[in-house]
């Protein structure tokens, strides 16, 4: 027998006590707890609402008898959730006193096409009233999205997942 390995005795005592001990909770029962752990963050996140967003562009231009007109452009991937678009809001504050919520009032059926992207043009209508008059210099670019209908974390990954 070479001299740096030794011999192991599996009658020894030593070993009869490591074999015949009963392993710690999380070692013996590991993967029911990973599970149910699972099962509860699943069951947790179907009670979580979550409220998609599409991050849209939104024009304001005035007429010469001083009309605001607000549009945006909706892209041709989002068209398929139409029906649940709920409103438009804008994401960053102004200075201006211009509504920051939106119903959309018409989508126009052309399809418009860029290098990038095709898109429909939707008019937006305010959802509130808005006192001051303004007059705009040229037409306005503000960032916002388009809310569409709240809906459950789980409902959501299931949706991505069946895509």
């Amino acid at each position: 027998m070479e001299q740096g390995k030794r011999q192991i005795e599996l009658r020894s005592e030593k070993v009869r006590n490591l074999i015949g001990q009963v392993p710690p909770l999380l070692v013996r029962d590991g993967s029911l707890i990973i599970g149910i752990v699972l099962l509860v963050m699943v069951g947790v996140s179907a009670f979580i609402p979550y409220q998609p967003r599409i991050t849209v562009e939104i024009k304001v231009a005035q007429t010469d008898d001083g009309m605001l007109h607000y549009s945006t452009h909706i892209p041709q991937s989002a068209m398929k959730n139409k029906a649940k678009f709920t409103e438009v809001t804008l994401n960053t504050p102004i200075e201006l006193p211009l509504p920051t919520r939106f119903e959309i009032k018409a989508i126009f059926d052309v399809v418009e096409l860029s290098e990038k992207e095709a898109w429909q043009t939707a008019t937006l209508q305010p959802t509130e009233k808005i006192s001051s008059n303004v007059l705009l210099d040229k037409p306005l670019v503000l960032q916002g999205s388009i809310l569409l209908e709240n809906q459950s974390v789980t409902r959501w990954v299931m949706s991505k997942i069946a895509l």
